[in-house]
């Protein structure tokens, strides 16, 4: 049995238990881009890849948790960029196929004292590394997202706790989003 790769708007509401015009407001403001076809007009339609339906559960997520849609959609923006550095590194990689299968590397996103985000990454049978420290200032000033480099995306050496946190930290566990999506294996 082949799995599937393709969503409809309607489609993905209804996997991800949630109204369609909650998902329409994530496209509208940029936070999610349709992988295989965006809306152009009266009788056309968005189409969603897996990786799309896993941005949408964690931008859920992070809304549920009242971060700004403008912060959820630089953190997508952004979580985009680390897929590409961790293909680099790992063969194959995709974000939502390669954390969904077993032995899939464990991905976390940390949003320190509401300033810095970080990626922790952990292969198996080794100690999870921490990548980022990107100032939230940057990637959302003046409504536009920056580019993001491979030098904002470099393991973090020396950090404190794991990563610094002075008064705050918010840690979504993507891997678990991943593997909870309810498409098929």
């Amino acid at each position: 049995m082949s799995r599937r790769q393709e969503w409809s708007l309607s489609e993905a509401a209804r996997l991800l238990e949630q109204p369609q015009h909650r998902l329409i407001y994530l496209c509208e403001k940029g936070v999610i881009v349709p992988d295989l076809g965006d809306a152009e007009g009266r009788g056309s339609s968005r189409r969603f890849s897996t990786r799309n339906l896993l941005e949408f559960a964690l931008a859920l997520k992070l809304r549920e948790l009242t971060i700004p849609v403008g912060t959820v959609a630089a953190i997508v923006h952004v979580l985009r960029g680390f897929e590409k550095t961790v293909a680099a590194h790992l063969d194959g990689f995709g974000l939502a196929e390669g954390l969904r299968k077993s032995g899939g590397p464990d991905l976390r996103i940390i949003i320190s004292d509401g300033e810095c985000l970080y990626f922790t990454l952990g292969l198996p049978n080794q100690r999870p590394k921490l990548f980022g420290g990107i100032d939230f200032r940057e990637l959302t000033s003046r409504g536009k997202r920056r580019r993001v480099s491979r030098r904002d995306l470099r393991a973090v050496e020396k950090f404190g706790g794991p990563e610094g946190s002075r008064y705050a930290r918010v840690e979504i566990d993507v891997t678990r989003l991943a593997k909870d999506l309810p498409v098929g294996r």
